[in-house]
């Protein structure tokens, strides 16, 4: 059985692992058929990120089909295709009693504090696992967990003037829910791929973060007024010294996923104009299973999202395409 691991900074290998067996009756075994490369993985791989490194066997947006299962019941069964969500939270602490499982104390992420997914197999809890029709295409299934965290984001916000810097695939993923929301919304990014594909999937308006006219198009646009909500997936200090000046008085900041290092705010402008800042990591368990059933229904527009497509076995080729390459969404698929 193969399976990936980013053994030193920028350096891919494949390794044999040992079959998968011993499982309890809580647990099942899943054939891994599809497993996305995330930013938070290409920053393992650059040694740029803060709370993960090298050697690390990555993978936390995959799914498959169940090769076994500790307890059948009418729902899961051997042979039926899954997602997995891949946070593990314990269901016992304050914040899982008190429907913030996303913030559990004891807490474990596939791909992240344990072993990922880029493997042919994988042993996951049985709670963690929502079918998926047997007419959906494992292909797409990585893009389930990043919905779940533009769900978390912004799934409240309603009728205003959203401003998204950073049109990745949860940026990209964010401005479908807030359209579907009647919010008006206006993308950023440093690259014209990401921000011509935002446009193509209903952006109002596109603006490079480079371009120097950029506050004469937005306020354009705008009609000299300021922006209601910005959500900031790049979080860093040109990101925020910007944000801070173009959001309203009372306006929000909503800040998805980890820098790579800590930065300084303009904290002073924040105070005075009541800003508020909302960080988001993860998600609801609930929000993960709504991710899931959206994209079955076709509420996002989810394949123009995915770049280039690599056998599992080829995962060195996947990431250095991915780093020199502008792509949304690369996917190593394993078809043994």
């Amino acid at each position: 059985m193969l399976k990936v691991i980013i053994k030193e900074i920028r350096k891919i290998v494949i390794e044999e692992d040992k079959e998968l067996e011993s499982f309890n009756k809580e647990e099942a075994i899943i054939k891994v058929k599809a497993v996305g490369i995330c930013g938070s993985d290409m920053h393992v791989y650059a040694g740029e990120n803060p709370v993960l490194s090298p050697p690390r066997v990555p993978g936390h947006e995959f799914g498959g089909i169940i090769k076994n299962i500790g307890s059948e019941n009418n729902n899961l069964k051997v042979g039926m295709k899954v997602v997995v969500n891949p946070v593990i939270n314990c269901g016992k602490c304050f914040y899982c009693k008190n429907s913030m499982e996303y913030l559990c104390e004891n807490q474990s992420v596939i791909g992240g504090d344990i072993e990922g997914a880029m493997k042919e197999e994988i042993i996951v809890p049985i709670k963690n696992i929502i079918k998926l029709p047997n007419s959906f295409d494992l292909l797409y299934s990585p893009l389930i967990e990043p919905t779940a965290v533009a769900i978390h984001t912004v799934n409240k916000i309603y009728d205003s003037t959203v401003l998204v810097i950073g049109m990745g695939t949860i940026g990209l993923l964010i401005q479908q829910i807030c359209k579907n929301n009647n919010n008006k919304l206006i993308s950023m990014d440093i690259k014209d791929y990401p921000l011509k594909l935002s446009k193509e999937l209903g952006a109002d308006l596109a603006i490079n973060f480079n371009d120097n006219n950029k506050l004469e198009i937005l306020y354009k646009f705008l009609n000299n007024s300021k922006i209601d909500v910005v959500i900031d997936t790049v979080c860093s200090y040109n990101t925020s010294l910007f944000l801070a000046s173009i959001v309203r008085k009372g306006g929000k900041i909503f800040m998805v996923g980890i820098p790579t290092k800590n930065y300084e705010f303009d904290i002073i402008k924040i105070i005075c104009n009541e800003i508020g800042i909302i960080p988001n990591y993860l998600y609801r368990d609930l929000e993960f299973k709504k991710a899931a059933d959206q994209i079955i229904e076709g509420k996002i527009m989810y394949k123009p999202l995915l770049s280039k497509v690599f056998d599992l076995k080829d995962a060195k080729d996947a990431f250095e395409f991915k780093d020199k390459n502008p792509t949304i969404k690369v996917i190593l698929k394993n078809d043994n």
